[in-house]
């Protein structure tokens, strides 16, 4: 009978390419791997790999099977995660992945107020574009995913929980050329420099909104705020940010929101996460805070 030891000693050997690489991934000994492989065979009545000197070559009826095999794992892990999720209520861990645009609007009004409530909960937050976090939401790095809907809105198999719109503004230093024009246009900003926190994926629906600014690219991409905001202090250059992300500089007069006569713009922050799969009861209450602080 087919175990799911089996399979995963079957998807060690592909991915190492060799039954010495795989056996020491495993923490096994080559010959118990050889053996688990033979009696596969032995089982099936088919050959999964062709042995050969440069290495295991996987047949073709493995490479058939691969996709089966490798979601047969995910589901199984997806189960004991669930368990362990059943049998500890109180404790545990939080994976997040935070989009690096949303990256200060959360973290600062929500993780510590988070952490002084659940001390026996492990938070792991790492940032990331798009592409990156939906890959490790997928494969079981995240629980959840916190970043403006928009790059996600396409992607099949996730779901989304609206948490706050934010207004997006036009922010430069406070005596920035444009400043005394009431109001500037997109053509006169998009003379200026422009840094970002994250590069925008090519469907976001501010492309759709804004024409204009199809194939603009960021004169700095750069996810560390500060150095942004130092950069804007400094410079002719404008950044496209909610407000409360600059709240204190513009309190004091030491940044300028700009009015623009053709800008629209705001963000969806949303909590994304795998669609189906069981909520954590850390998310759960990431997620309540989140609705509460923001």
């Amino acid at each position: 009978m087919l175990t799911l030891k089996q399979l995963k000693h079957l998807q060690a050997i592909h991915q190492h390419g060799s039954i010495h690489r795989a056996a020491e991934a495993l923490h096994i000994t080559q010959p118990a791997l050889t053996r688990s492989l033979a009696n596969l065979e032995e089982t099936l009545g088919v050959r999964l790999f062709d042995r050969s000197k440069s290495g295991m070559q996987a047949t073709e009826f493995y490479l058939k099977i691969r996709e089966r095999c490798s979601q047969l794992l995910l589901e199984s892990e997806e189960i004991e995660r669930e368990a362990n999720l059943y049998r500890n209520l109180e404790s545990g861990q939080l994976s997040l992945g935070v989009g690096r645009a949303s990256r200060e609007l959360v973290l600062r009004s929500v993780l510590p107020e988070f952490v002084r409530r659940h001390r026996q909960i492990s938070v792991q937050v790492r940032e990331g574009v798009s592409e990156e976090l939906v890959f490790g939401l997928k494969n079981g790095h995240y629980d959840l995913i916190i970043a403006g809907v928009g790059s996600y809105g396409d992607i099949e198999g996730l779901a989304s929980e609206p948490l706050k719109d934010f207004s997006v503004s036009v922010l430069t230093r406070h005596d920035h050329p444009l400043v005394e024009r009431h109001p500037a246009t997109l053509k006169e900003l998009l003379g200026y420099p422009m840094i970002s926190a994250t590069e925008l994926s090519p469907n976001h629906p501010l492309f759709a909104r804004l024409p204009i600014l199809n194939g603009q690219q960021a004169s700095v991409l750069c996810s560390d705020f500060q150095v942004l905001r130092q950069i804007l202090l400094e410079t002719d250059a404008w950044m496209a940010a909610p407000e409360q992300q600059f709240h204190e500089d513009l309190a004091q007069g030491k940044l300028a929101r700009l009015d623009l006569a053709d800008w629209s713009l705001s963000i969806e922050l949303s909590a994304i996460e795998l669609a189906g799969r069981s909520r954590s009861p850390a998310a759960q209450r990431f997620i309540d805070l989140c609705h509460t602080n923001l």
